[in-house]
């Protein structure tokens, strides 16, 4: 039916994973995260959260049937902490309980110390201490290095984007229940259900063929349930297949601001040259991007930035470097335009310098291009 899902908002009727009726005796999680943004873990004390009536177990990376991995484009993304932290709201355990207001209290007395490491959240700082997740990635046409000497004006500068949380619906969480011959129901909150099941399949160490994963609802995610939404749904699924019990994880609204990634900001270089007519030759730009403690999506974001790195405009001579830089903060991830309105966004900032210094209004230089 048309419009099926806005009359359904409107109404308060649509439903979520936290309104689902669950079974009796289903159990609830809560995530114990890292409070510290980088550091070596020296202690990890479990035991005051474990002795809280109605906890019935608390899972850290020692639990992990497979492998401690969610990282798809890299693996460079630990489930639950190992040894070190890399962010403030790393997961290091998960607090399973009879209730949610249980598995809460109970993590609240988990105890962890860190000897404190260097915190790098500047992308740029990123990039001077060689803190890259990849290699350079550079897109170029033409040849910038001998075009500069046709142009009348030549303009530099430095333009930064900020991030931007995606504030879905529904926060990130799942419910997982155990099926017959060891196989597993996990229903997630998640734009890439196959992305859920494969991970899971790795972290669980069974076939993929023993995991179901179902989506209620795909719209209104903004790109943050793209690959985000996977470290719940296993963290779920390896909650639920460890008790052989259904178990249901649904982050609070701040607890999934603190430990979630937004959209990328990038700081940039550019430089535009001109003819006095207002006809763009050459541009080369830098995107120094903020891509958190891992690699997440930001790889194939960068590709993005540089694909759009001249908008809509037809330029001879370009040459576009971007850097993938590691900083300590949440992975960053997919927003809507997924690197493009970080990419069109410097050469516009660039157009407005270029305009300010030939006298025109942009749009001149906008439409002669």
């Amino acid at each position: 039916m048309k419009d099926y899902d806005i009359k359904q908002h409107v109404r308060g009727e649509s439903q979520f994973i936290d309104d689902l009726n669950v079974p009796d005796g289903t159990l609830f999680a809560s995530v114990f995260y890292s409070p510290h943004a980088h550091g070596k873990i020296r202690s990890l004390d479990l035991s005051i959260a474990g002795s809280v009536k109605g906890v019935k177990r608390i899972i850290t990376y020692k639990d992990i049937p497979g492998v401690n991995q969610i990282g798809g484009i890299i693996p460079d993304e630990p489930l639950l902490a190992e040894d070190e932290v890399h962010y403030i709201g790393m997961p290091v355990a998960i607090v399973i309980a009879d209730s949610k207001y249980t598995a809460k209290e109970a993590a609240g007395f988990i105890r962890i110390e860190i000897d404190p490491l260097e915190i790098i959240t500047d992308p740029r700082e990123a990039f001077k201490k060689g803190e890259l997740i990849i290699p350079p990635r550079i897109f170029a046409r033409g040849n910038t290095d001998t075009a500069w000497k046709d142009c009348d004006v030549v303009i530099e500068g430095v333009c930064d984007t900020g991030g931007q949380e995606h504030l879905y619906l529904e926060t990130q969480g799942a419910f997982a229940y155990p099926l017959e011959g060891g196989a597993l129901k996990i229903v997630s909150s998640t734009q890439g259900p196959t992305t859920v099941q494969r991970t899971a399949s790795g972290v669980l160490g069974i076939p993929m063929n023993k995991i179901e994963i179902e989506v209620l609802r795909l719209g209104g995610g903004f790109g943050g349930k793209e690959d985000q939404a996977t470290a719940w749904a296993v963290m779920a699924g390896l909650a639920a297949m460890k008790l052989n019990k259904p178990v249901k994880l649904i982050l609070p609204r701040h607890e999934d601001m603190i430990m979630t990634g937004k959209r990328n900001p990038y700081s940039s270089d550019f430089k535009i040259g001109l003819t006095k007519e207002g006809k763009i030759l050459s541009y080369e730009v830098s995107f120094f991007q903020n891509s958190g403690a891992s690699a997440d999506l930001s790889p194939a974001i960068l590709d993005r930035t540089l694909f759009h790195c001249t908008n809509s405009y037809f330029i001879p001579h370009v040459k576009a470097t971007g850097y993938c830089c590691r900083t300590n903060l949440p992975p960053n991830t997919a927003f809507r335009g997924f690197g493009g309105p970080q990419g069109k966004f410097v050469i516009e900032c660039a157009i407005h310098k270029a305009a300010i210094k030939l006298e025109v209004d942009a749009s001149v230089i906008q439409r002669k291009n």
